[in-house]
């Protein structure tokens, strides 16, 4: 279920454009009622696959649409149902009531513990990771344009990829920055920050005054949403991304995965789904002087081994093919469960 225009996929996909356009973070209401349509009249596909948070809403709907499938007299569906966890839920002690498949998938071991801990059914959780197609490295002549376009220089340049508003983790970055500059006064670090809810404007303003009263927001850039992310990424010394709070995101972000595959080191906060990207650097959430004692660490080491075991991890772990292989596996057992 694709979105009106969307570009095809492959010769052996349908696509049917349930979503007229396509929307912010969560789809309208008219959008999930067509979803819902399409599913209680659907008659030819042996599975079903859910990717969506769990939520009420939309795990009641998808509730319905299978019990009223598998309850029609004439014709009952007999297919099995998949249900990945796109990202974690706001509150985990809900999390059974919002889980309905005959496999649930998580993004990451953490996610699954925490389903585990909440007394679901382990026999039928999988962790199956999230996959990103690896960019195509940028141009020595891209990366130069950007640097020039946010006026920083040639000096090192860390990026924090995440949100002002939902985590702490724009704060820690923030707080981070007077102790980059002392080791490396030739750096900038770059805010890349998609708003997300009615409160980015205000926390990014916070976030600029902490730089303000610190004498370093003029070592600092703040490029909102960007049309494409991969020439800032191919730029950086290391990403920055001490996020304590995934909540809306997938447990391992997209634009950490483009970075892994770019061979960009990680500093990455600890205790949670990120420790699924083994190959980055871990400091404690909250820790302003642990994150730019790991970026200086970075600086002076040099690149080459975490690129490697970075890259490594990514075609592991996260390629495409990999995740596709995981899926195919499972979709092959229940294809020979309905014989």
């Amino acid at each position: 279920m694709t979105t009106s225009g969307a570009p095809p996929l492959d010769a052996r996909v349908t696509m049917d454009p349930v979503y007229r356009e396509p929307g912010g973070f969560s789809p309208s209401l008219l959008a999930n009622a067509r979803v819902v349509r399409r599913l209680l009249t659907d008659r030819e596909h042996a599975i079903w696959h859910f990717v969506f948070a769990p939520n009420v809403a939309s795990s009641s709907a998808a509730r319905v649409a299978i019990l009223a499938r598998r309850s029609v007299p004439w014709k009952a569906w007999k297919g099995k149902v998949v249900q990945t966890i796109a990202s974690a839920p706001r509150r985990f002690e809900l999390a059974p009531s919002l889980l309905f498949g005959d496999v649930v998938v998580t993004l990451t071991e953490w996610t699954r513990a925490r389903l585990l801990a909440q007394g679901v059914d382990g026999s039928n959780l999988r962790v199956i990771p999230p996959c990103s197609v690896a960019p195509s490295a940028p141009s020595a002549e891209a990366c130069a344009r950007l640097r020039g376009e946010l006026d920083v220089g040639t000096g090192p340049l860390f990026v924090y990829p995440g949100d002002y508003e939902v985590s702490h983790g724009a704060d820690t970055v923030a707080r981070a920055v007077s102790a980059i500059l002392r080791e490396a006064p030739e750096a900038h670090i770059v805010f890349a920050c998609r708003p997300k809810t009615a409160r980015a404007a205000a926390a990014r303003a916070e976030i600029e005054r902490t730089l303000t009263e610190e004498g370093v927001a003029h070592r600092t850039r703040h490029v909102g949403q960007m049309k494409d992310i991969v020439p800032l990424l191919g730029s950086a010394t290391a990403v920055l991304f001490p996020v304590d709070d995934l909540y809306g995101k997938v447990d391992v972000p997209i634009v950490l995965l483009e970075a892994l595959a770019l061979g960009i080191p990680l500093v990455l906060a600890r205790g949670g789904p990120l420790e699924a990207l083994a190959a980055a650097d871990f400091v404690d959430a909250g820790d302003a002087r642990g994150l730019a004692d790991a970026a200086v660490h970075i600086l002076r080491e040099g690149p080459r081994e975490r690129a490697e075991r970075g890259r490594a991890l990514y075609e592991a772990r996260f390629a495409p093919a990999v995740v596709a292989a995981m899926y195919d596996e499972l979709y092959d057992e229940f294809h020979e469960d309905l014989g």
